[in-house]
């Protein structure tokens, strides 16, 4: 069972000028670019395969589990 989450970024705008976007590989570090992901200046969506435990970016970098 995958499970999808959402990244937003309090402060300001994700910057999608990469893709996927940088703070992926840094809230995810088992991110390796083969799972799905979705980027808009206000959210990115990545889904993976099994749970994943989150790096803590501190109160501006909200992660949650959507899926």
């Amino acid at each position: 069972m995958s499970t999808t989450y959402r990244i937003t970024y309090l402060a300001g705008v994700i910057d999608t000028s990469s893709t996927p976007p940088a703070i992926v590989a840094a809230v995810f570090p088992a991110f390796d670019g083969s799972q799905q992901c979705i980027a808009s200046p206000s959210e990115v969506l990545v889904t993976f395969p099994s749970p994943q435990t989150p790096a803590d970016l501190g109160p501006l970098v909200k992660v949650e589990v959507v899926a």
